[in-house]
């Protein structure tokens, strides 16, 4: 497979976008839901597991609501809600009530790649501490994508995605990035090379658009679709469900 295929298949086909939504369609809304807690010695928010679909699922897995985001790691609206949303999501879901899972969507292609592939390089725990720090110096390591010349771009539409992911992923500094952070350059390169694991973000990306997903973030509630993009906004959906 070679990196056209990624961009064509992932992206073009679906006709994708940066930042878009869906109308709202019976998303719930009621009293009060009761708090669950977590098994002894477990807080809700750190409990994270791979779900079937390719997210990240945190918190209770019975959960009565299901937040689930579509997202892109090199997606500016996806960054400004993994930073404003932070602290309260976290205490949202630690009461049981609310789970998220987040679903990595190529919005922008093959750039998105190498972010996901070392967001989950230690596992689903470390997924949301990872993603959240690339998000808050996504403007940093994405910026030196643009020191990328043209003679570099000619020779990357000839390698294997494991190779583009490899190349981009040090380009943008993101085998250091992942190194100041417990994963070291050797593992580093091996998830980035990890072909398998961009089969699966290609699969997911395709799944997503024929689910309805049009941009980033997208966000659903128990399976309805929310037309926000803010966390002020999500917020509001999920105390009118009954995340009191």
């Amino acid at each position: 497979m070679r990196i056209k295929y990624i961009l064509i298949s992932a992206i073009a086909a679906l006709a994708l976008t940066a930042c878009g939504g869906a109308d709202s369609n019976a998303v719930p809304k009621g009293e009060a839901i009761s708090k669950v807690a977590p098994p002894a010695g477990k807080i809700w928010s750190e409990t994270v597991v791979k779900t079937e679909a390719g997210g990240f699922q945190m918190g209770n897995p019975d959960a009565k609501l299901k937040l689930i985001e579509y997202g892109a790691i090199t997606c500016p609206g996806c960054a400004q809600f993994a930073n404003q949303s932070a602290e309260e999501l976290k205490k949202i879901v630690d009461t049981g009530v609310v789970s998220m899972e987040f679903r990595p969507f190529l919005v922008h292609g093959v750039q998105d790649i190498p972010g996901f592939l070392l967001a989950q390089c230690s596992g689903p725990e470390a997924f949301y501490p990872l993603s959240d720090q690339l998000y808050a110096d996504q403007q940093n390591w994405l910026g030196k994508m643009s020191g990328i010349t043209e003679a570099e771009q000619q020779a990357a539409a000839k390698m294997t995605p494991a190779e583009v992911a490899t190349f981009l992923g040090t380009r943008m500094g993101l085998i250091e990035f992942v190194q100041q952070r417990g994963i070291s350059a050797d593992q580093a390169k091996a998830c980035l090379a990890d072909s398998k694991a961009i089969d699966a973000l290609i699969k997911g990306t395709e799944q997503g658009g024929k689910d309805g997903v049009t941009g980033t973030p997208y966000f659903t509630l128990n399976g309805a679709p929310l037309n926000v993009g803010a966390w002020a906004q999500v917020k509001s959906k999920l105390v009118e469900a009954g995340a009191r």
